[in-house]
């Protein structure tokens, strides 16, 4: 089953949130972000498939910038990670 957008894990310093939100804000149709967990500053981003490129380049440039990485998860790439769900 395809899905309509690809969904990436990112931890980055709290006081950077509001800072990524603008980006992406400003890069209009690249990504969709919200703050899963604002304790350990985990955001979701949800990428539309044409623009996954573009995004990786973007992010590149941030991570350089407040060291944002990603996690990994046990989900196949473009998995929905529910953060509720129990195993």
């Amino acid at each position: 089953m395809e899905r309509d957008t690809i969904q990436r894990l990112y931890r980055i310093d709290r006081r950077d949130i509001s800072t990524l939100k603008f980006l992406l804000e400003s890069y209009e149709g690249i990504a969709i972000s919200r703050t899963i967990d604002d304790r350990i500053a985990l955001v979701e981003m949800m990428i539309p498939p044409g623009f996954h490129r573009t995004f990786m380049g973007l992010v590149a440039d941030i991570a350089k910038e407040t060291g944002m990485a990603p996690v990994t998860t046990g989900y196949p790439i473009g998995e929905t990670h529910d953060p509720d769900e129990t195993a």
